[in-house]
């Protein structure tokens, strides 16, 4: 106990010595905190991603895109069997039809433009229009869906972020004759959740408005799948499926089996390629904040080791001097592990605050210079409780809890994913590092104390 006390009170014999060591440990330390923490919070951020971006693959029929293009549609059973592929957790179905004025009374809020007139027999075609005319009027687009709240994501859908902004979702296997429009269709038409519409000449009735963030996915109208495929006459057709899969490094082997499964009869596409290319900046930063980690351990293990031994080499009479009083050289090393650890405690209580300050601002800049700040993708939301069709179900079966309201769910962009990276320390972490200071202290300066046992008392009092 002597020792470790004289250990203690020898840390602070020297001022200037004892605040320079401190400082250099508490920068080395510091810097090593904050890239533990960087690296951690990137590897988190990492993991999120995988498991929910870019794990969705796109199915329509062959030469039909988002309301464009020819084809047939694909079957209700076609699309379920995908359930039962190795991997798929869910599948969300689609089928797209357009209004024209003589199938509904509602108006359009879109004005149809040069662009409209130009492209009337194509993505904006419906019974009755004509490209070639000034009195084009743009149909209203109808999305039947086993998900509500995911079926207008970025893409040729035109969405962005969905918000239910009043009313409530029906459910994936609804068949009742209800709808959620946009708010811009709504605004149009003076509609409100209880409020009537015509389609195909049945009334529909609307129970939730939402906003899509665009002009155009605010001007379309979402109901069941079953209730749009009754009313168009197009039983059991899908003209787009979203398959969702559990985790990012299984899409390839997905989108191999669905070609397999539906062979020519339709397009399979993933953003596997995109999400990889997007997520290189965060790796990029894992391995820079791992080198330096590793390297800031290493450095405030060099500067400790220099320290205590210039500190032993200064101190040679009084080694000798202890130890011609009886002292062991145990007893001599338990004096300078307790001064270098003394040191060590104070460097990493100051770094530790510092690490955890300079954490975040450090991992946002190592993000913008890897390139990671880009902005693409789609983001939106769906039932809560609800993923489309669930896995464990047959047809169009949701999952246990579906039914109320839209929650928010993963498929936002990777760009934005990066922007939206932060950093937190968890005493785990805190607890860790110090741990790790002490033990790389009480190595340190047991290999220079280690010197002491060469040292002779009788030669170092004879040279005194």
């Amino acid at each position: 106990m002597n020792a470790l006390r004289r250990g203690v009170r020898n840390a602070f014999r020297n001022a200037m010595r004892s605040v320079g060591v401190v400082v250099i440990l508490a920068v080395a330390i510091a810097l090593s905190i904050s890239m533990l923490i960087a690296r951690d919070a990137v590897t988190s951020k990492i993991d999120t991603v995988r498991a929910s971006t870019g794990n969705t693959i796109t199915v329509s029929p062959a030469g039909f895109f988002g309301g464009q293009g020819g084809g047939t549609p694909l079957t209700t059973a076609e699309v379920t069997a995908l359930l039962n592929l190795k991997n798929v957790t869910a599948v969300q179905a689609q089928l797209t039809e357009r209004l024209s004025t003589s199938q509904t009374n509602l108006v359009t809020p879109i004005t149809a433009g040069s662009l409209g007139r130009q492209f009337g027999g194509g993505a904006f075609a419906g019974a009755g229009t004509s490209g070639s005319t000034g009195t084009f009027t743009v149909p209203i687009r109808v999305i039947g869906t086993n998900s509500p709240g995911n079926s207008l994501v970025g893409g040729a859908n035109g969405g962005g972020t969905e918000k239910l902004t009043a009313g409530t979702a029906f459910s994936a296997t609804s068949s009742a004759d209800v709808a959620i429009v946009g708010k811009d269709l709504a605004t149009k038409n003076k509609l409100k959740v209880g409020s009537t519409f015509t389609a195909w000449k049945t009334t529909v009735t609307v129970v939730g408005i939402y906003d899509a963030g665009s002009t155009f996915a605010n001007a379309d109208v979402l109901m069941p799948l079953a209730t749009v495929q009754r009313l168009a006459g197009a039983t059991n057709q899908v003209t787009g499926a979203t398959v969702v899969v559990n985790d990012i490094s299984n899409v390839t082997a997905v989108s191999t089996a669905i070609t397999k499964e539906l062979g020519t009869k339709a397009d399979v596409t993933s953003t596997e390629a995109t999400v990889a290319s997007e997520i290189a900046p965060l790796n990029s930063v894992k391995d820079i904040s791992t080198y330096t980690l590793i390297g800031a351990v290493i450095g405030a293990a060099i500067i400790l080791l220099l320290s205590m031994l210039m500190i032993v080499r200064e101190r040679r009479r009084e080694v000798g001097v202890l130890k011609a009083l009886g002292a062991t050289n145990r007893s001599v090393i338990s004096q300078f592990v307790a001064e270098s650890t003394t040191f060590t405690v104070m460097g990493a209580v100051v770094g530790l605050v510092g690490g955890v300050i300079l954490s975040s601002p450090i991992t946002t800049a190592l993000v913008n210079a890897s390139g990671g700040t880009t902005s693409s993708g789609p983001g939106g939301f769906i039932r809560a409780g609800a993923g489309g069709l669930g896995s464990g179900g047959s047809g169009f079966t949701p999952p246990t809890g579906a039914g109320g309201g839209f929650g928010f769910r993963g498929f936002r962009g990777v760009g934005s994913t990066l922007t939206q990276l932060h950093t937190s320390a968890g005493w785990s972490t805190l607890v860790f590092a110090l741990a790790a200071a002490i033990v790389i202290a009480a190595l340190g300066s047991t290999v220079a104390a280690a010197t002491i046992t060469r040292i002779r008392p009788a030669e170092v009092l004879r040279s005194e």
